[in-house]
């Protein structure tokens, strides 16, 4: 029951991402452990369900299928009394708590900001227009449709300065996704040429450029495990330029450093993340990449009852920096909002976010990885399987865990499909049109 003198309170959460759905979910979990009459809930979101970002990469070699890897936000919630909406969110209102979307104005005692990322493109429109980006499933997808189309072009050209223009493939960032995005690229033009793409030797013809700008590959993690991942990358044939930079891009082209172009037709952007715009245009403190600053409880401290977590919020990490916009952080402040707020209706003081790092787990092709869980370093096969079932084992439904074995199973079997799902366009030129006109319905 609620303490006496307390109204039944009316909780907005946007973004069901890890952190919006996590805090939804936990908040009601919470309340009922403790005898709390429930808030309402509510969860808004542009699209129904949550998409399991480990996995992602994945998409691209067709290890795993989309709807895999992407279950619905009902679905993860099950019977918890929680009102999800997919609605689209077009203005906020910190001041009152009121939310306007598509549908109609919602009003809260406690609003939570969870809007998550999306790319940055460092005001570059070069990058956004001829730039593959991998963060949403419409990215994976269009990418992965866009190689096969090189593929397709480039298995009937006689002409070999195209075919090296079609099958050079530069990336842009060697973080942990940017590695296992070119390890994933790599599996797939490596299996299916000369099997099903019989004038393409993927040894002869096709070639990988990995960019980073600082001095080494995942330079947040320690240099042991970057330089053992380099390894391994350059025995597979990357090719890995660091303290480097893609200064331009345009149709079939890639510059880097300003001085030296790159014949190419894919260039992958996996360079940074900046919060949501509708986040970085609301009157708050912000960081420089727009994520609104809260203080160790998750609080905007210019507004009452107002908070914000995940990829969107500046949250102190208890060194004078802020914590990283990661998946990791993410899925601890959900739960750490919820059950501050339980505390408070209960009339006990809120605790303040620590965040507890566990280590990271990078995949960098088929069985092979470099691990580092709670310090320790765990390379190759082992590092692989750790990758596999610490990852399998978050999987958020039993459905998608049962359908990922299954998917895992067929492409060991029978390697991956060929097929295009139509999320690229292609211009007179065989140019694809711009990264803004995405697959509708996958987002």
């Amino acid at each position: 029951m609620a303490p006496p003198g307390r109204k039944k309170e009316k909780v907005l959460i946007l973004g069901a991402s890890f952190a919006g759905l996590y805090a939804a979910k936990f908040l009601h979990d919470e309340a009922c452990k403790v005898g709390l009459e429930l808030p309402e809930i509510t969860l808004i979101d542009r699209k129904n369900y949550v998409l399991f970002t480990a996995f992602l990469p994945e998409i691209l070699s067709n290890q795993v299928s989309p709807y895999t890897i992407m279950p619905s936000v009902r679905h993860v919630l099950g019977n918890r009394q929680v009102d999800f909406r997919q609605e689209e969110i077009q203005n906020v209102d910190l001041e009152q708590r009121l939310v306007r979307t598509d549908r109609g104005v919602h009003r809260a005692d406690r609003l939570v900001l969870a809007l998550g990322a999306v790319t940055n493109y460092f005001g570059r429109e070069d990058f956004a227009r001829y730039g593959f980006p991998y963060k949403t499933m419409a990215d994976a997808i269009r990418l992965r449709d866009h190689v096969l189309s090189c593929l397709e072009r480039a298995n009937i050209s006689n002409d070999q300065a195209e075919r090296r223009r079609l099958l050079t493939f530069v990336q842009a960032g060697a973080g942990c996704c940017g590695m296992e995005v070119m390890t994933e690229l790599r599996e797939l033009v490596h299996r299916v040429a000369g099997r099903f793409y019989r004038n393409i030797d993927a040894a002869r013809d096709a070639r990988f450029v990995l960019v980073e700008g600082m001095e080494r590959v995942l330079p947040t993690l320690e240099p042991e495990v970057s330089l053992a991942a380099e390894e391994k990358l350059r025995k597979r044939g990357i090719a890995i330029r660091t303290r480097t930079l893609v200064t331009g891009a345009g149709p079939g082209w890639v510059e880097l450093n300003h001085e030296e172009q790159i014949e190419s037709e894919t260039l992958i952007w996996v360079a940074g993340i900046k919060a949501n715009p509708l986040v970085a245009a609301l009157p708050a403190g912000h960081d420089r990449l727009g994520r609104v600053v809260v203080d160790e409880y998750f609080r905007v401290p210019e507004y009452e009852g107002v908070y914000a977590i995940g990829d969107c919020a500046a949250c102190p990490d208890g060194q004078g920096g802020t914590l990283a916009a990661t998946a990791q952080v993410a899925v601890q402040q959900g739960p750490a909002l919820a059950r501050n707020l339980v505390a408070e209706w209960l009339g006990r003081s809120p605790k303040p976010f620590r965040f507890r790092y566990r280590g990271d787990l990078v995949s960098i092709g088929s069985l092979d990885a470099v691990c580092c869980p709670f310090g320790w370093n765990v390379f190759g096969l082992s590092g692989w399987l750790l990758f596999k079932y610490v990852y399998f084992s978050k999987l958020p439904t039993v459905q998608s865990k049962v359908r990922i074995l299954g998917d895992w199973l067929a492409n060991f079997l029978t390697g991956p499909s060929i097929a295009m799902l139509e999320a690229v366009r292609t211009d007179a030129s065989g140019l694809a049109v711009p990264s803004e006109e995405r697959l509708i319905g996958i987002v």
